[in-house]
């Protein structure tokens, strides 16, 4: 049998929306890699019997070879990433590289800081009668990437890892969006020092430099943020027929 890791998500801040899987993983790891910038204090905690390894100054490479050396210890080793893995969260590179060292990775999803701020916020980023997609983008920056956001008026767009470049955001965005179009910014959600703000675009570089903002904070963009039940979902109007509900 091949060594093996787990790469978990242990969601954006909050230690009780962690997934029953990924806690259960947690509980029967011996050593927890983890971002320390990244993951919140009371996170942290559910670690605190365990051995740690904060990865924030290591290279991919490091990650992987000190992943093998407690492996090679007989130790079961959690990788542990903030929010879901599968966002913005390295893991395409870190699974190539422990694939060439002979070890496999079980991948845990975790709930994303986007799934968390919408709730905060208390939208649904598909409203009746909005948006009926959601664009996750960034505005690449030091990367190697195209450097564009994806945008489209008819989506609710989310973005990651562009708070520090604010200004570039606002002026990308007011090509698409209207001055007056609803945005908010939530930082550190679900943390004990979260912040949610809301405004229109317009408003967005000065809303965000009054509150001294500068990481781990999302730009969300939608018509869903001003929706106020106006227009209703044909699934659960009484007007709409379908094989489990006739008319009302």
């Amino acid at each position: 049998m091949k060594p093996s890791v787990t790469i978990l998500g242990v969601g954006p801040g909050d230690p009780e929306l962690i997934t029953l899987k990924a806690l259960r993983r947690l509980r029967e790891c011996d050593v927890v890699f983890y971002t320390g910038s990244l993951i919140s204090d009371d996170v942290k905690n559910l670690f605190k019997d365990k051995i740690t390894r904060d990865t924030a100054i290591m290279t991919m490479e490091e990650i992987v070879r000190s992943v093998k050396e407690e492996l090679e210890q007989g130790r079961k080793v959690c990788i542990a990433h903030d929010g879901d893995p599968s966002i913005y969260g390295a893991i395409s590179e870190e699974i190539s590289l422990l694939a060439r060292e002979g070890i496999e990775a079980e991948i845990i999803p975790g709930i994303s800081s986007f799934q968390l701020s919408a709730s905060l916020l208390g939208v649904e980023l598909t409203c009746p009668g909005g948006p009926q997609s959601i664009i996750i983008t960034r505005l690449p920056y030091r990367t190697s990437y195209e450097r564009r956001m994806v945008l489209d008026r008819n989506s609710s767009v989310v973005i990651f890892l562009s708070i520090h470049l604010v200004n570039l955001v606002q002026e990308e965005l007011l090509k698409v969006f209207p001055q007056d179009y609803p945005v908010a910014v939530v930082y550190r959600a679900g943390w004990s020092d979260q912040l949610i703000l809301r405004g229109e675009l317009k408003h967005l570089e000065r809303m965000v430099r009054e509150n001294r903002i500068t990481k781990t904070a999302l730009i969300l963009v939608s018509e869903c943020l001003r929706f106020q039940g106006e227009k209703r979902s044909n699934l659960y109007s009484p007007d709409f027929i379908h094989s489990y509900r006739g008319l009302k």
